[in-house]
């Protein structure tokens, strides 16, 4: 039977929404394999020609008892730059573990350490634009109190600012990777951490916006976060607002893959589905609260608007998702009790056909941002791949869907972001502070 020319062009528009990740995932293959080859190579970090400037590095830490030893002490005594050119200070955001207790004895042992006490907890963001007050540096490095920038990363960083045509550039981000791998949780995000964000971050930087800085590790000009006015508090995840702000703001934002820092991943699924509400809820917020004055003037926004669509198509797709999932199990059951058994294999087999189809781009993605980030020693991890692949597609569609209506609620009543609790740290934390206090 032949479909109406309107009715076969609906399908063909409902057949290619419905292979966004197969074609969003081919499209990012493309446009990063195109920055690494004629962008990424000539931006590699280079020594610095003329002197280190000044660098504040801000740590927020609520309940951070199982890390903060150990990053600051890290921070203070592991990095290659001069001592008297830089300083950390350490955010304690109405911590009630032993977090205030370490910390006064580290202020003891590490001259370069200060610290800001914010007796009621009122989150991240705020902790941040308390702290920018007190910085002595023209240039701020966000660190989270599990995070371990490489040792050049201070340089590294400095680098992108120190070059030539490089006065509008407002932040640059790192690579981020896992630093624990205790569970087969935490061992699976490998595979995203290399790359999925990696790849996206590199397909991004070819047309020139960042969705996101990350939170975790990023180099920011204190001029630019001044003019962007600060972190927003009422934002679910200040890096992203910020990243939109200040590259609307007309300040350039750039990725820098060779920058690494390791981070403590969640080792569990629940812990890992929290952290993924969070980071859908504040891309859900900052694309329902910004995008449409963007909108407004797409020839001065231009570098956002790919931004906006692969956002949006993503937030409509997970949408779709869902309802074409029930729809298809509804339809199976009725083929099944009617005995249509035809029809009933022909559907699994053009569904087997799909997941098949997005592995395939999927594994060739792994492979590319595997050898992009560090020429293929992380396809050790591929043995988790295929599973991880539909569960990350799956986990972000439910995650995306689950926060779009509280993400709605919160635009028509808006609140301070404030309060945050400190995820649970890895075990690899904990038993390595438990042994120093033990050596003690």
């Amino acid at each position: 039977m032949t479909l109406p020319q309107g009715d076969a062009f609906v399908v063909l528009l409902l057949a290619l929404f419905y292979s966004y990740p197969i074609v969003g995932g081919m499209a990012f293959i493309i446009s990063s394999f195109y920055y690494r080859v004629f962008a990424e190579t000539k931006d590699l970090p280079r020594y610095l020609e003329h002197g280190e400037p000044f660098v504040t590095i801000l740590v927020p830490a609520h309940n951070e008892e199982s890390s903060i030893a150990q990053t600051v002490r890290y921070l203070a005594t592991r990095l290659n730059y001069p001592s008297d050119k830089y300083e950390i200070i350490v955010i304690d955001d109405g911590s009630t573990d032993s977090t205030a207790a370490i910390l006064s004895q580290l202020q003891a042992e590490l001259p370069l350490l200060r610290v800001i006490t914010i007796v009621n907890n009122r989150g991240k963001a705020h902790g941040f634009n308390v702290a920018l007050a007190y910085a002595k540096g023209e240039f701020i490095l966000s660190n989270d109190a599990d995070t371990r920038p490489n040792p050049d990363a201070l340089w590294q960083y400095m680098s992108y600012f120190e070059r030539e045509g490089s006065q509008n550039v407002g932040a640059v981000t790192g690579n981020m990777l896992s630093a624990n791998r205790t569970t087969l949780t935490a061992q699976a995000q490998q595979n995203e951490l290399n790359s999925i964000i990696g790849i996206i971050k590199r397909s991004q930087m070819s047309y020139g916006a960042l969705f996101a800085f990350s939170g975790a590790n990023t180099m920011y000009r204190k001029a630019a976060v001044l003019d962007s006015g600060g972190w927003q508090t009422e934002q679910p995840t200040e890096d992203i607002a910020i990243a939109w702000d200040m590259q609307t703001g007309g300040w350039r934002a750039l990725f820098a893959p060779h920058i690494r820092f390791f981070l403590d991943v969640p080792e569990t699924m629940p812990q890992l589905f929290k952290q993924r509400r969070r980071w859908s809820a504040g891309g859900l917020y900052v694309l329902l609260t910004k995008s449409p004055r963007l909108m407004r003037r797409p020839i001065r926004n231009a570098r956002m608007l790919p931004v906006i669509f692969d956002y949006g198509v993503s937030t409509l797709w997970s949408l779709f998702h869902w309802v074409s999932l029930v729809l298809f199990a509804w339809v199976q059951v009725s083929l099944a009790t009617s005995q249509q058994w035809d029809r009933f294999f022909h559907n699994w087999f053009l569904a087997g056909l799909f997941v098949a189809a997005q592995m395939v781009v999927g594994m060739v993605q792994l492979v590319v941002a595997s050898y992009d980030n560090d020429r293929g020693r992380s396809l050790k991890y591929l043995l988790f791949a295929p599973w991880y692949l539909l569960a990350y597609w799956m986990f972000n569609a439910w995650t995306i869907t689950y926060e779009l209506f509280p993400a709605l609620v919160a635009i028509f009543q808006p609140r301070d972001g404030g309060v945050w609790a400190s995820p649970r740290r890895s075990a690899s934390l904990r038993d390595s502070t438990q042994q120093r206090e033990a050596q003690r």
